[in-house]
């Protein structure tokens, strides 16, 4: 049997231009920054954050695992793969699942990982499978227990089990509206049983009752600073709660890590970036997923500037009882630290809109014969788009979505993932004819939006109160003879295609229309598109393309040199971002875009929203401290913005992280806006990203459902 690790020493871990010293026992970082530590780099990730098992003692019904996936991990293989990335470099593994401790020798994994590595064993657990006369085998050899906290109350027998044993343990807490009133007793009460540090969790979900109002994450921040025990903010909060962390990950960068810091390892043997993902890349053994790391690190990492997502994904400690940060403080070269990795991204959708529902059957005909859900591209899926010539740069690495249906004349696919995971089916659907509407791109909501035009008002009011409303949650609206359903997506398998039969059904054979809204779409919003039905919204066809890479310059280069290629159109173009208007077809421009790897959306609303954060380059090093990140001055860029632009423009110049600058501005001249922007930024000598939406998303999907089913009747 090999040595025992020396679990009292550090572990060096390089970082990108850091080190990085970790002590498994303790849980204690120390990262250096200096002269000595620039020609460091990553060789291997920090963490793996591995699904042990899909099995599970309980049923939540708020859980988007899939229970038909397989679970392939045995004791055998699990812990050789962890011993080959621990030997790689790897320094904690975060059990999850599924129930890691339903895992059938779980135990024998946890004991066999102890006295062969130097790993640091962590588990997130509901805590009910934990009893008296199991723990023992786990005693002293778990870094941290971390219980998600549930209704039952059985969880505090666990909690004071652990700490009987002297157990680091932690707790993970969903907050929603139901839970402020009381969570600061039961921070207290956390307290009082042992629990080491509290994560709380952004409630995800289509039941706008439980999200949190602008008042109720003030009040959250309250609580949190005057928490008894550190508590640790879900990256999902994004920068909605207004606390400081008190650092910003390994590297310093603000960004969460995910597919880079960590990985996440499937039951059925897969890696993604992160646990909100599906499918993802080979992982049956260390040396795939070492390899998929070091050469899918920018696809598994890279981030969205779309809304609904928390963009560069903050992770850290927000501002609790044991330690202080001051902002205006340069950041040290040393920075100490004790946590340890817990185990706990968002949906990408298309929608593409066909001329006629035959039309949409025969773009499905095509893909459905060799589609496997979640599978690498079938070669079937290959040979079409390269012979249609839509095929992407990332072709190679593509995956299938886990839906794929018709429903009326749209054509729906929808998985998860943090990037557009359908490049060659949205340019497959632009060259055959259909629009692919913007959005949808690592969406933390989604909801279903569905229209049925009747023979009269009575009618859509009788299919209003049909009992399959209730079944799938939806939300009935009648308008004139139009039903409007509203139905939230948890994306769990199956549940499109249950929604596809129940609007079928629901509908015998009347026109039927479907659209997909990237965000939450509550009663009193969709009230307020429908009263405002009567007045027009200006329409201007345009599209706007993101042009991405690893490295900002080359995007931008890319962005650039496509805007030269436009003779038919109007372009602009600003940073990795481009702009066309005044097309009277928008097919070749938007499949040549695809074939370049940019994202395409189509924005038909005359009035557009830009948004631009600009960041200033840090200042030069100091002997003896770490580069300064200077902050951008709001009021002097928010007045400079006012004489450039024109009388009235809704602006908005807020004060982001690190010291950006977060601009929006609302115009029916958004090329305007983003060459205005553009000048500023270089004015100021500023980075920046761009991007382009519709400000009246909901009340353009509302009237182009109404108009199909209209055009149907007719």
């Amino acid at each position: 049997m090999p040595e025992a690790p020396h679990r009292q020493l550090f572990r060096d871990y390089p970082l990108d231009g850091a080190l990085l010293r970790f002590h498994p026992e303790s849980g204690t970082s120390i990262r250096i920054e200096n002269t000595e530590t620039r020609h460091l780099q990553r060789v291997a990730p920090r963490v793996a954050m591995f699904g042990i098992t899909n099995k599970c003692n309980l049923s939540c019904d708020f859980c988007s695992r899939d229970v038909q996936r397989e679970s392939a991990w045995t004791v055998n293989s699990a812990a050789q793969v962890l011993q080959d990335l621990s030997a790689a470099g790897v320094l904690e593994v975060a059990f999850g699942g599924g129930e890691p401790f339903a895992f059938r020798g779980f135990a024998d994994l946890v004991q066999q990982l102890h006295e062969t590595t130097p790993l640091a064993l962590n588990v997130t657990t509901n805590g009910l499978l934990i009893r008296p006369g199991n723990f023992a085998a786990y005693a002293g050899r778990l870094g941290q227990v971390r219980i998600s906290l549930y209704d039952d109350p059985r969880w505090r027998d666990t909690a004071q089990l652990l700490s009987s044993y002297g157990q680091r343990w932690g707790a993970n807490l969903l907050i929603d509206a139901g839970v402020l009133a009381t969570l600061p007793s039961l921070l207290a009460e956390l307290t009082a049983l042992g629990c080491h540090d509290v994560s709380l969790l952004s409630y995800i979900g289509a039941d706008m009752h439980r999200h949190l109002t602008a008042e109720g994450r003030l009040q959250l921040a309250a609580i949190v600073q005057d928490a008894p025990l550190p508590c640790r903010l879900s990256v999902c909060f994004g920068n909605t709660v207004p606390l400081p962390r008190l650092f910003d990950g390994a590297d310093g960068s603000g960004d969460c890590g995910a597919g880079v810091d960590f990985v996440s390892i499937t039951p059925d043997q897969r890696m993604q970036g992160c646990s909100f993902q599906d499918g993802g890349l080979p992982a049956r053994n260390a040396q795939e997923i070492l390899a998929g790391w070091q050469h899918q690190r920018s696809r598994l990492a890279q981030p969205s500037l779309r809304h609904g997502c928390a963009g560069r994904k903050r992770a850290g400690l927000a501002q609790g009882q044991r330690a202080h940060s001051d902002p205006s403080m340069p950041s040290p070269s040393i920075r100490v630290w004790q946590a340890f990795s817990g185990n706990n991204s968002g949906e990408c959708v298309m929608v593409a809109r066909f001329d006629t529902i035959n039309d949409a059957n025969s773009y499905l005909a095509q893909l459905l014969p060799a589609w496997k859900p979640e599978a690498d591209y079938a070669p079937e899926w290959l040979q079409l788009f390269q012979a249609q010539a839509v095929a992407g740069p990332g072709l190679a690495y593509g995956e299938m979505p886990r839906d794929l249906l018709a429903i009326g004349r749209s054509v729906l696919a929808m998985g998860y993932g943090l990037e557009d995971q359908f490049p060659e089916l949205r340019a497959l659907a632009w060259k055959q004819g259909a629009a692919s509407m913007s959005g949808g791109i690592h969406s933390h909501e989604v909801t279903l939006l569905a229209a049925v035009r009747t023979a009269s008002a009575d009618e859509a009011r009788k299919l209003a109160a049909v009992e399959w409303a209730d079944e799938f949650s939806a939300r009935p609206f009648i308008y004139g003879d139009t039903l409007l359903l509203v139905m939230g997506l948890m994306g769990q398998e199956g549940e499109l295609e249950a929604c596809k039969r129940g609007l079928e059904a629901l509908a015998d054979g009347r026109p039927l229309a479907v659209e997909v809204h990237s965000d939450i779409v509550s009663s009193e919003s969709m009230l307020e598109v429908m009263k405002r039905l009567g007045a027009p919204i200006h329409q201007t066809p345009r599209l706007v393309l993101q042009f991405w890479g690893g490295d900002p310059a080359v995007a931008q280069k890319k962005a650039a040199h496509f805007a030269q290629m436009v003779t038919e159109a109007e372009v602009t173009a600003a940073a990795a971002c481009v702009l066309i208007s005044g097309l009277s077809r928008r097919k070749r421009l938007a499949v040549l875009a695809y074939r370049q790897g940019a994202t395409v959306g189509a924005l038909d609303a005359a009035e557009l929203q830009v948004s631009a954060r600009l960041v200033l380059p840090e200042l030069p090093r100091q002997k003896g401290r770490r580069a300064v990140q200077p902050s951008i001055d709001i009021a002097l860029l928010q007045d400079e913005l006012r004489l450039s632009l024109w009388p009235g423009v809704p602006l908005q110049v807020e004060q982001g992280y690190r010291g950006a600058a977060q601009v929006r501005v609302t115009s029916t001249q958004p090329e305007r806006v983003l060459e205005t922007l553009k000048q500023a930024a270089q004015r100021l000598g500023a980075t920046t990203h761009f991007w382009v939406s519709e400000p009246q998303a909901l009340a353009m999907a509302v009237r182009r459902l109404l108009a199909e089913v209209r055009e149907s009747r007719e």
